[in-house]
């Protein structure tokens, strides 16, 4: 089984490592795709394959300016173009870095999954009905406690 594994903002390497790496011993092949993490060297992959496909200028050129985030913005879209053209069985989401802009353009042949670290974020909290339309484009949405799942029912 093909696992793409998408943490576009590169929120979390260490947990997208081991997560990718636990997929791998269990039989997958898995291709980690982020972005590049500002605040250090990600771990090294174990038997995936990590790619930066998102924000490749603005990570680049920006990494610390003003600038950034209106080129991320931009580029934002292109990154989902790259993620939905990708061969995968399964694409697992780790983080919605847009909700506004996904609820829209987030699309794949192979079934989505998420985690859902922050059931609703507080930036978005006020905003239930995206948050609602965006978990229902997913055919299995990951939480972290029974509590989480009592919310999402």
């Amino acid at each position: 089984m093909r696992v793409v594994l998408a943490d576009p903002p590169a929120f979390t390497p260490p947990y997208d490592h081991e997560l990718a790496a636990a997929l791998v011993r269990a039989g997958a092949e898995v291709e980690l795709v982020t972005s590049p993490f500002r605040f250090g060297d990600p771990p090294t992959p174990v038997g995936y394959r990590r790619r930066e496909v998102f924000y490749p200028l603005s990570s680049r050129l920006f990494r610390r300016s003003p600038l950034r985030l209106p080129l991320k913005a931009l580029e934002h879209p292109l990154g989902l173009a790259r993620l939905a053209a990708m061969g995968a069985d399964v694409v697992h989401v780790q983080w919605l870095a847009a909700p506004e802009v996904e609820v829209l353009l987030l699309r794949h042949r192979a079934p989505l999954v998420l985690t859902a670290h922050d059931l609703l974020p507080r930036r978005t909290a006020h905003r239930t009905a995206l948050w609602r339309r965006m978990f229902g484009r997913f055919e299995r949405i990951v939480v972290h406690s029974q509590r989480g799942r009592a919310t999402l029912e």
